[in-house]
C-alpha cells in the first residue's frame, strides 16, 4: 500500500472540499481550516494575518470561530504569540493561563477546547503575516502532532495558496485576492473605520483607539466586531468608549 504523505492528505481534503462547493473562492480560508480538521484530528481550526490589527479569514466552524474572535477582542492569544516569535507552540490549560490569563479564561468558560498549538504562516520570502491555530478538547491530541511537519506540509502550502492566488478583485481601488471579500475580513476591516471615529472624535492614536474598543468590548461581553459595527452605524456614541 502506498504511503501517502501529510501534504498529500492535506491538499486531496482541500481538492475534495473545494469541489463540492458551489461557492467561490471566497470561501478558502474556511476550507483550508476544515481540512486542517479533517487531516489533523483536531476539535478545530482557525487562520489569521496578523498585520496591524489580527484579522480572522476563516474557521473551520461556528466555535472555532469563536475562539479567533476572542484573540482578536482581547489582544492575546496563541496566533499573536506564534507570529511574533515566528516559532510554532502548543499550550495546555496550565500554559494557556501562564501566558495568556485572559484568553484562557474567556476560552474556557465561552468553548469546550482545553489545549491549543499554532503555526506561522509566511511568505516565500519568509516574512511572518499570520498563523495556523489548532484547538483540541483533548490537550493529548495536540501533543502527539508534530508541529515541525505540520509547518512544512500544512502551514507553507496554506499560505502559498492564500497570498499566491491569481483569482484576484478590485476594493476600493485596490486589488485583493478574491477570499478577502468575506464576511469575517470585512467585519475585521470595519474596526478600522471604527478606530478612526474614534481618532477623529477624541483625538486618540491608533493604539489607545484600540485599547478603548477592546476594553469596551471586553467589558460588555461582546466582540470586537459587534462593538465596530455598533459605532459605525451610529447604535454607540464614540462618547461611551471614553467614560
Amino acid at each position: 500500500m502506498a504511503v501517502v504523505n501529510l501534504d498529500q492528505q492535506f491538499m486531496a481534503e482541500v481538492i475534495e472540499a473545494y469541489d463540492s462547493h458551489d461557492s467561490g473562492t471566497d470561501i478558502l480560508p474556511m476550507l483550508l481550516a476544515q481540512a486542517c480538521v479533517k487531516v489533523l484530528h483536531v476539535t478545530g481550526a482557525g487562520i489569521s494575518v496578523t498585520d496591524g490589527l489580527r484579522v480572522p479569514l476563516g474557521a473551520s466552524d461556528a466555535t472555532a470561530a469563536q475562539a479567533e474572535a476572542l484573540q482578536t477582542t482581547l489582544g492575546e492569544g496563541p496566533c499573536l504569540a506564534a507570529t511574533a516569535t515566528s516559532e510554532p507552540l502548543v499550550a495546555d490549560e496550565t500554559s494557556m493561563a501562564a501566558r495568556w490569563p485572559m484568553f484562557h479564561r474567556e476560552l474556557l468558560a465561552r468553548t469546550p477546547f482545553r489545549a491549543v498549538a499554532s503555526v506561522p504562516l509566511k511568505s516565500a520570502q519568509q516574512r511572518r503575516f499570520g498563523a495556523l491555530v489548532l484547538y483540541a478538547t483533548d490537550p493529548a491530541v495536540l501533543q502527539r502532532l508534530s508541529l515541525i511537519e505540520i509547518s512544512i506540509n500544512i502551514a507553507d502550502p496554506m499560505a502559498g495558496m492564500l497570498f499566491d492566488d491569481p483569482e484576484t478583485v478590485v476594493q476600493d481601488g485596490t486589488r485583493l485576492p478574491v477570499w478577502m471579500t468575506n464576511r469575517p475580513v470585512a467585519q475585521r476591516m470595519n474596526v478600522w473605520t471604527a478606530i478612526g471615529i474614534m481618532i477623529e472624535h477624541a483625538g486618540l492614536t491608533n493604539a489607545d483607539a484600540l485599547t478603548a474598543l477592546r476594553a469596551y468590548a471586553y467589558g460588555h461581553n461582546a466582540s470586537l466586531d459587534d462593538i465596530a459595527d455598533h459605532l459605525t452605524t451610529q447604535r454607540l456614541h464614540p462618547d461611551a468608549l471614553l467614560a
